[in-house]
């Protein structure tokens, strides 16, 4: 069973529809002008007919407002008034253009027979006029030089003709409508097809040079690392006991650490860039840890840390909280060395999380690569929703860090 196709595309626009409404509107009148309507005398339903007549001339090309939403339903109730009114079947020649150009099936031959009647029946009825006043058609066909009124006879292939040129250009116009539609559609979907592509190409891009990266920091830092943590252990196993012997500990320990997280992160340059991430989990619960592993190194912190209901934090909102407040104390040590850091962390599912964290300014310390970890963290908080606010406080004495994020629960 055959189904009806709709071709879409924009709306035409409204001076278009004004445009065909006013010349079929006109043509109309004029077909009704030509017609036996208005010269008779009589009274009673004749003169009601012809201003029935009048009207559908007038009203009819309104339902050109309806041609793109109901092409068909215009199509037939223009076909169906020109074969009973003499208004001419121009509204109808109209309807039939804008229905080839949205539709196919089998509503379309119908339409097509209805206004193909309409037409016959138009063109037959004018052309049994006698004179050139009684008839439009015969009209154009009398010699410009006759005068009104004159006598003119027609070869029997005028009517067939001008059914068929009128039927010809209505189709004509349809198919050139449709063809533009699907062009429009056809250049619409190349243009998708070559954005596809070309995002295509750029994952793959970066996706060569995330494995380009990680095979240059696997060589070089990987190879750093595994040095500096075989002579950080022979370094602590021939150390007395004492301060010596604890920094060695915590030498050797670092770089072990330093290991692992360069192996985490090998590990996410490797994934393809729509998988999640593959970095270790990080708990909230591990805050106080890894600021104590700051502690250790001589860095002076005073820290605050409450958390309501850490353990069923997002892995997302943990990771996230986790290496601001990494990057944080780091760039603490880096621009304000050996200076206090003073750091809160409070939060939970009712008030979000907040991150406040201050150091003195030190003029001028650290300014090589000043901005990389404030960008960092930026793009984390962005990604969360959150929002960011740093710089200088305390009448520009204390360089000051803020991150609020929304909470996100894991369900568990």
């Amino acid at each position: 069973m055959e189904r009806d196709a709709v071709v879409t595309e924009q709306r035409a626009p409204w001076w278009r529809t004004v445009l065909w409404g006013t010349l079929c509107a006109g043509a109309s009148l004029t077909s009704v002008g030509f017609s036996e309507l208005l010269r008779r005398d009589e009274y009673g339903w004749q003169v009601l007919l012809a201003l029935l007549g009048l009207l559908l001339a007038l009203g009819l090309p309104v339902l050109l407002v309806r041609r793109h939403r109901a092409p068909f339903a215009v199509t037939l109730v223009a076909s169906a008034a020109a074969v009973v009114v003499p208004i001419g079947s121009w509204t109808a020649l109209v309807g039939l253009g804008s229905l080839i150009g949205r539709r196919r099936g089998r509503q379309v031959r119908w339409a097509a027979a209805a206004a193909v009647a309409a037409t016959v029946v138009s063109i037959v009825r004018d052309t049994r006029g006698a004179t050139s006043a009684t008839s439009l058609v015969k009209t154009v066909f009398a010699p410009a030089d006759a005068a009104p009124g004159v006598k003119v006879v027609l070869g029997w292939w005028v009517a067939p003709l001008l059914v068929l040129l009128g039927v010809a250009i209505a189709v004509g116009a349809g198919l050139a409508v449709r063809a533009q539609r699907l062009a429009a559609v056809s250049a619409g979907q190349v243009t998708a097809a070559r954005h596809a592509s070309a995002e295509l190409g750029d994952r793959l891009a970066r996706q060569r040079e995330r494995e380009r990266i990680g095979r240059e920091v696997h060589d070089v830092l990987g190879h750093r690392l595994s040095l500096l943590n075989l002579h950080a252990g022979a370094l602590e196993a021939h150390a007395p006991d004492g301060p010596l012997g604890d920094s060695a500990r915590l030498v050797r320990e670092s770089a072990a650490r330093s290991m692992a997280d360069l192996r985490s992160l090998l590990a996410v340059l490797d994934e393809p860039l729509d998988a999640g991430p593959t970095e270790p989990d990080l708990s909230l619960v591990d805050l106080p840890q890894m600021i104590a592993e700051t502690v250790e190194t001589g860095v002076p912190v005073s820290s605050s840390v409450y958390v309501d209901s850490a353990e069923r934090a997002d892995p997302a909102l943990a990771r996230a909280v986790y290496r601001i407040v990494q990057e944080v104390l780091t760039n603490a040590r880096r621009h304000a060395p050996a200076q206090p850091i003073r750091l809160e962390v409070s939060g939970g599912p009712a008030a979000g999380m907040r991150i406040d964290a201050r150091n003195p300014y030190v003029p001028g310390a650290g300014e090589q690569g000043a901005g990389q970890g404030l960008r960092g963290m930026a793009e984390r908080v962005e990604l969360l929703g959150g929002q960011l606010a740093y710089g200088l406080d305390d009448r520009g004495r204390t360089f000051r860090v803020t991150v609020d994020l929304p909470w996100r629960d894991s369900g568990v």
